[in-house]
C-alpha cells in the first residue's frame, strides 16, 4: 500500500469495531473510511468519514430482504468511494463488502476475530477463499485456515 491508496474499514458494532480501531496507524496513513452498524458503541477517533448501516441479525424474520439490501448498499458505497482495499474484522456486515469488493477487483484483507481461539467464525469461513490476505490472531487457528498468516494479537 502507498499513500495514494484508499482503505475501506468494515466491522460490525461492538468487539469487531473495537478490534478494527486498533489499526489506527493504517487509518491515519491512508485515505480511509469506516462502514459499521448504527449502535450505542461509537468510535470518535477512527475515520472521519463513516457509513452507518442498520444492525441486522440472521434470526430476524426479514433477514433475507435486509441482507439483499446490504449487498445493494455495499455496491453503492464501493462504487462511490472506489477503495483499493477492504480491511475487515467481520462479522455479518462484512460479507457483502468482501464479495462485492472482490468482484470489483478490490483487495480484501480479513482479520479473524480475537475471540476465535479454537473454531472459525461463519464470516471467516465464507471469506477465507476469496480474501487476498487472511490473518488469524491465534496460532491454533492456522489449523482451520492453513493459507492464513499469523498476525498476532491486536489488543
Amino acid at each position: 500500500m502507498n499513500g495514494k491508496n484508499k482503505v475501506a474499514f468494515v466491522a460490525s458494532s461492538g468487539g469487531h469495531l473495537e478490534e478494527i480501531s486498533k489499526l489506527k496507524g493504517i487509518e491515519k496513513k491512508y485515505d480511509s473510511f469506516l462502514i459499521t452498524e448504527k449502535s450505542d458503541f461509537e468510535l470518535k477517533n477512527f475515520c472521519e468519514k463513516k457509513y452507518l448501516l442498520p444492525k441486522m441479525d440472521r434470526k430476524q424474520v426479514l433477514f433475507f430482504p435486509k441482507f439483499i439490501w446490504l449487498f445493494i448498499r455495499a455496491t453503492q458505497i464501493l462504487l462511490k468511494e472506489k477503495p483499493d482495499f477492504v480491511i475487515t474484522t467481520g462479522a455479518l456486515i462484512a460479507y457483502p463488502f468482501c464479495v462485492i469488493g472482490k468482484l470489483m477487483g478490490i483487495k480484501v484483507i480479513y482479520i479473524e476475530s480475537f475471540a476465535r481461539v479454537n473454531n472459525p467464525s461463519l464470516t471467516g469461513r465464507l471469506v477465507y477463499n476469496m480474501a487476498d490476505l487472511f490473518m488469524v490472531q491465534w496460532e491454533d487457528m492456522l489449523e482451520s485456515y492453513p493459507k492464513s498468516m499469523l498476525g498476532g494479537e491486536m489488543f
